[in-house]
Order: structure tokens, then sequence, then C-alpha cells
């Protein structure tokens, strides 16, 4: 049996018999402030013509994709100068396109070394599933708990038409899927209405519907990998199974989103023993306690950066004021009033450098930090990160710290980045509103982090303009 956590969701709803508007309700999560996108496909039946093919004729409709109620879907045809909001297609490889990458669009999370690659785009924009019609650029990717969407302007020469619309929002993952779920249900049905049964779509959404929590927790583990479930061998199936019995479940589904196939089993063990080592450990020194007792209670925003920087600015309010910059992890001890930070600090290894940090509670539920960072910047910046996710997690959780861009790696980011590089210090520190690289540079060392991450709260912040 597969264990771990999923994140995702499968959803059983009703069928639309007829419905020409798929909409996903509005929805709130617990502690989160303001309300995030909702994504609308409308779409109405239409007489085909002389398109060709049964299941072309039977799902022949104009179609809008709007998010927020702004249409994705908006083009200018080249010919008549006209722009118009709606496409005019069959919706059977849209939902057939949707249905062979269920499992991508639940559980695949983008890769670092993944942002520029075809095949992951492949398994994600609906730009390929057009099949001749066409389609926006238009990319939904799992960020955790949510799902991001940003679509682009696109030219398809063929066709004389150019997509206009660009954008990205945050998409409540529950809402989306049974959106998502919902058209590609009214797509089967009327299929079935029109006498069309047993394509290759009925065959690909029953097995998705009927799949039982084990083998939806196989076809997740699977996707994380970027590995198509429905064409794993025997070796891949065996891999995954002993893989998920070595790693705790909290930290499962990031790592099959970090690791390679051809690493799964080498990179499993290390991190099982660097947890392990945490686990076991019978330090009785809770070296964190006094920054766990000032730590504010925090919530949700609207954005995951922004969860994370009103945290780090609480949290740096209550701890020795706020004027402190520090250049070495030695040093930020002192700031956060740890007496004896070698105790929560386990060495380091190299094996684990997959990982940013990995944290965790030993025996007596104290603290305990890997952090496989070598330079002293990295180090204190990796540090806070796993900081972040030990003060907002339950006592005895792990948790790892990675490059992966999801949800809670935005808001750990978000954290360290404001916590030693205060955006209102680096606005008194700047010598003007423009800026050169020379002295980003010298504030990365007076504040003790990286050149990317002094620009980066300068832009993000709009302190001042960097001139190259």
């Amino acid at each position: 049996m597969l264990v771990g956590h999923r994140q995702g969701y499968i959803f059983l709803f009703p069928v639309i018999p007829n419905g020409n508007s798929v909409r996903a309700p509005q929805r709130k999560r617990p502690q989160s402030k303001g309300s995030m996108s909702n994504l609308h496909f409308d779409f109405e039946w239409q007489d085909p013509a002389g398109a060709r093919g049964e299941e072309l004729r039977a799902t022949w409709a104009s179609l809008s994709i709007l998010i927020d109620g702004s249409p994705v879907t908006e083009l200018q045809d080249k010919q008549t100068k006209a722009v118009r909001h709606r496409v005019f297609l069959p919706l059977f490889p849209l939902a057939e396109w949707l249905a062979d990458n269920w499992w991508f669009l639940r559980s695949e999370i983008e890769r670092p070394d993944a942002a520029a690659s075809c095949e992951f785009d492949r398994r994600h924009n609906i730009r390929w599933a057009r099949e001749g019609y066409v389609l926006p650029s238009l990319r939904f990717v799992r960020l955790g708990s949510n799902v991001e969407a940003r679509w682009q302007p696109l030219d398809i020469a063929d066709a004389r038409i150019r997509f206009l619309a660009s954008g990205d929002a945050i998409l409540p993952d529950i809402a989306f899927f049974q959106t998502l779920h919902e058209f590609v249900s009214a797509v089967v049905t009327r299929l079935d209405d029109m006498g069309v049964p047993g394509t290759t779509l009925h065959e690909q959404w029953r097995a998705i519907q009927e799949a039982d929590p084990d083998e939806r927790e196989f076809c997740d583990a699977a996707a994380r990998l970027g590995k198509d479930p429905y064409a794993a061998d025997s070796q891949l199936e065996a891999a995954i199974l002993d893989v998920s019995r070595m790693i705790r479940p909290e930290l499962l589904d990031d790592f099959l989103s970090l690791t390679a196939v051809e690493h799964l089993r080498t990179q499993a063990s290390a991190l099982a023993t660097a947890s392990e080592s945490i686990a076991s450990d019978a330090d009785n020194i809770d070296a964190l306690a006094a920054v766990r007792s000032r730590a504010p209670s925090w919530v949700l925003g609207t954005a995951s950066w922004e969860t994370g920087y009103r945290f780090a600015s609480a949290l740096r309010a209550r701890l020795n004021g706020s004027g402190w910059k520090s250049h070495s992890l030695d040093e930020l001890a002192g700031y956060l009033s740890i007496d004896q930070l070698g105790h929560c600090l386990l060495p380091e290894t190299g094996e684990c450098g997959f990982l940013d940090a990995l944290t965790g509670s030993n025996q007596r539920r104290n603290p305990k930090f890997l952090i496989e960072k070598r330079r002293e910047d990295s180090r204190q910046f990796a540090f806070c990160r796993a900081l972040f996710e030990h003060l907002t997690l339950p006592r005895d959780s792990f948790a790892a710290v990675s490059r992966l861009r999801t949800d809670r790696q935005q808001m750990n980011r978000a954290f360290a980045a404001e916590f030693l590089a205060p955006h209102e210090m680096l606005k008194s520190d700047l010598s003007g509103a423009v800026i050169g690289e020379d002295e980003i540079d010298d504030l990365a060392v007076a504040y003790g982090v990286s050149a990317f991450v002094v620009r980066h709260q300068i832009e993000n912040h709009r302190l001042a303009r960097v001139s190259s």
C-alpha cells in the first residue's frame, strides 16, 4: 500500500446533462485573507457543419475560457481585424487532453530544472490540445495547495489569429479540479447523447473515476516524478512503493517532486537516514524555546509571499528590536537569543544536496536542523527558511526546504528575505532612486544575504530602479 500525504484530490460529482457553462463555486479557505481567482468554461453546442469524425461532430461548440471574468480566449482575426472572445472547435480534443494529463495537473510540480521543458509544457498547457484547431497558451501548474494559471499572447499563423490576453492567477485547487471534472463529464455526456459511446475519452475518464485510493496514491506519486502512471513498468512501480515506505509521509510529496527516477532509491535512502538522525536524537536542550515563545500567530495572506513577509516583520519586531543585521548563523543566534545554536544543528552530510535544509523534532520534541549549504550567507538564509517551517507547522512535523516553487517554499523564501533584509531598512540604506549592481553587492555583504535576495527585495517592494 502506498502511504503518503496527498495534496491532490479526486472528485466524483454529478454529470451535467446538457449544461453549457461550467463554473467553479467560490470557496474560502480557513485562515485565508482575500479571495482567490475562479476558472470558468463557457460553451455552447453548435452545428458542426462539415466537420469530420464522429467525436468532433458530436462535440462542436463555441468556447470562452474566463478567469475572474476576463476572457483568456480573447483573439484577433488577422484577416478581418475583428476581436472576439470565443473560439469555435470540437471540445473532444480538449477534454481528452485533460483526461490524459489529469494526474500531472493534480500532482506534478514544476521542477527547478524543468522551467523551459517542452515536455512539461505539453502536460500543463492547453495549447497542446488544439489538434489543428485554436486554443490559447494557458498553463496550469500546481503550487502545493493551490494551482497557478498563466496565459500569454499566442500567434497561430496557419489560422491567421492571435490570442491577445496575458496574465496569471492563483486558483484554489478544489474549485479548479471541480471545474475540470465537470467540463470533461459534460463532454462525455454529450458524446453519449449524440450516440458516440466507447471513445478513448470514455475509457480514460472511467479509469480515473474508478481508481481506488491506493491507485490514486500511486498515480499521484508517478506524476510527481514526471512519469505517466499508466505507462509505468514493474521496476518503477516497485521503486515508488519502496520509497513510500522509507520516507516520512509529510516529506514524500516534496521528495518525489525533487528527485529524478535514476536517483530515486539513493536519494530516498539519504533523506530517510537524515530524518532518522533527527527523530532518534535524544538531546534534551531546546535551543529555540525563546524564539518560539515570542513567535506571533500567523495568518495566510492573499499571496504566499505576503504570508512569509508579514510573519517575518512581526517576529523581527519581537526579537531584540528591529535594527540588527546578521552576517552568519552564529551572529544570528545572538539576535535570536539562541544560547546554544550547536544543539539544534546537525553536521552537514552533503548526501541531501537536493535539499537546502531539513527540519524536524527529536525524541524530546526539540527542533533539529540539517543545513545542506556551504556559503555562510546561503546557510543563514536556508536556516531562516527552515525556521519559518518550524514555527508555523505542528511541533512534531518534519519539513524540507528546497528549490521547488510551491506555496510553502514561496512563504519561507519571503520570510527569510524580509527577516534578514527588511525592505524598510534597505530603503533607508539606498543611495537614491536609481542604484547600480555594485551597490546591490555592497548591500548583500552588509545584510549577510546574496545579491539575488537584495535585488528581489528592492524590485518586489519597488524601492528603487536597478541600472545595469
